[in-house]
């Protein structure tokens, strides 16, 4: 039986997503940027995705200021208003992205047969990625808690930085290893779930809404809407 969610199929959400960051690249330098964005934010906004696009505000941010500073020592003024838009096209194809979650996802590419390597692959990578965030955080803070600081000692903060976090990165690996064996993965055989992620009349209005936004956009870019 299908679970109730606000969540857009995962598949469809990657595959959006992808769509989204290339076509926003595009359009970087086009003057109507910044309908683009407020047309697609707004289109999220009404799906509830306002949670996560919370969540990319301080990124986005972040990131934007990040290059467009290292833009504005070599460029001009429409290089580092381009930077800031390709952010911006970043972070809308990350809340699409950031919405997925990789238990779904994995379940919804064994309900339409994908390779099983495929989906465990992807298990892995997205599981590795969690405890290598969680090693860097817990590492920072035996750092701080020692009185190590890089700008006093950028030797010794390295040290202390990087040897635990390479030791931790193949202790990690060799963990996920021996938990895929223990588990009993194996890719000859036919995997099972016990919950269907179906796709529902949300993802139909969400996929209609979205194409027909971005194929009027591709059409105004390619020139037929003047």
């Amino acid at each position: 039986m299908c679970k109730e969610s606000y969540a857009i199929h995962p598949i469809l959400s990657l595959i959006y997503s992808l769509l989204l960051f290339v076509v926003g690249l595009l359009f970087v330098k086009q003057i109507w940027f910044w309908l683009f964005f407020v047309t697609f934010l707004i289109l999220f906004l009404l799906f509830r995705f306002e949670k996560i696009i919370i969540k990319t505000i301080p990124f986005i941010l972040i990131f934007g200021l990040i290059m467009s500073g290292l833009t504005i020592i070599n460029g001009n003024k429409s290089d580092v208003l381009y930077a800031f838009y390709r952010v911006l096209a970043l972070g809308l194809a990350a809340i699409l992205s950031i919405s997925v979650k990789p238990i779904n996802l994995v379940r919804a590419f064994n309900q339409l047969h994908f390779p099983r390597w495929i989906s465990l692959g992807f298990l892995i990578v997205i599981r590795f990625m969690q405890i290598f965030c969680e090693e860097i955080k817990q590492i920072r803070q035996a750092i701080v808690l020692r009185g190590i600081r890089f700008i006093n000692t950028p030797v010794l903060w390295s040290r202390a930085f990087f040897i635990p976090l390479i030791i931790r990165v193949l202790s990690i690996s060799e963990g996920l290893a021996i938990s895929l064996e223990t588990r009993g993965f194996a890719t000859n055989i036919e995997s099972s779930s016990y919950q269907i992620i179906c796709f529902k009349r949300r993802d139909l209005i969400f996929s209609c809404l979205f194409l027909a936004c971005l194929a009027f956009y591709i059409y105004w870019f390619s020139g037929g809407y003047r």
